[in-house]
């Protein structure tokens, strides 16, 4: 009997512990979608995508911006927008013969990518896992930045990533882009941070859910055996986004004014970003 009651009492521990872990998971969840002041966030989304613009989207691998901002970026596309796509490596370090696997994947991006309204896309082509310091990485981004002329950016956050987003690729994406963002003074773009923990904007997305569940799917080479579960997880994670708005489905995002881009001196003492800088 005793030792019944110490196993059901080692039941209960576990049990408490299980609850008090999924508590946290749910928590940092909340936190990294909620921004400070949502009704405030709803109006910058609506600013972000109601008028057309020429759009620089770079991203490490083929299939992130499907998986973070392809709702943004199919409503920016409906306002008309120019959208240019960067991805940045080939996506080979996976469990393919690397040359079949980068003809699949860049094939699933050009997929998605007439879903989702890109005009075009450009492949760089570089090492997964070495884009931090592969040299050629930064000139030649400045290179379709400077044809594309673009006034809205969008990129990973380096700053303020979320933990599922932290990857050796998508912070050297983001770090570069902010290196030429600097480098341009008064004359820089918009940035938005996607994969961000600390957002400031939230893009309701209800009208083309469809569309970006289309997008994902595309990415078959990537959902291995948890593919049932893939599109309610991304529908939750909508919901989840836009509650705090009383938003059907949204993506968060942090918008990055000019005078924040000026009074950061590097990655590592960047400043969060508030609402406060929203354009009228």
């Amino acid at each position: 009997m005793a030792r019944e009651n110490r196993w059901s009492r080692g039941g209960w521990g576990l049990a408490v512990m299980g609850g008090l872990g999924i508590w946290l998971v749910w928590r940092e969840i909340q936190n990294r979608l909620t921004p400070i002041n949502p009704g405030l966030a709803a109006r910058y989304g609506l600013h972000l995508t109601r008028a057309p613009q020429r759009v620089l989207a770079v991203t490490a691998h083929q299939d992130d911006l499907e998986l973070f901002v392809r709702g943004t970026l199919r409503l920016l596309a409906l306002a008309g927008s120019q959208i240019t796509v960067v991805v940045a490596t080939g996506g080979h370090e996976q469990y393919m013969e690397q040359r079949t696997l980068d003809q699949i994947r860049e094939q699933e991006q050009r997929d998605a990518g007439v879903i989702l309204g890109y005009d075009d896309i450009r492949f760089l082509r570089l090492r997964d896992l070495k884009l931090a310091h592969h040299p050629t990485f930064e000139p030649r981004l400045r290179e379709v930045w400077d044809e594309v002329q673009p006034n809205l950016v969008l990129s990973f956050d380096p700053t303020a990533p979320y933990r599922s987003a932290v990857h050796p690729d998508h912070l050297a994406v983001g770090r570069v882009v902010l290196n030429i963002v600097r480098s341009l003074g008064s004359n820089a773009p918009d940035v938005v941070f996607y994969g961000t923990r600390d957002p400031n904007a939230l893009v309701d997305i209800s009208q083309v859910m469809e569309d970006k569940m289309q997008a994902i799917q595309c990415h078959r080479s990537q959902r291995y055996g948890w593919k049932r579960f893939y599109t309610p997880i991304m529908r939750w994670q909508a919901q989840l986004a836009g509650r705090s708005a009383s938003l059907p489905y949204a993506e968060p995002l942090r918008y990055l004014s000019l005078p924040m881009l000026r009074k950061a001196a590097t990655v590592e003492n960047w400043s969060s970003s508030t609402p406060q800088y929203l354009p009228q």
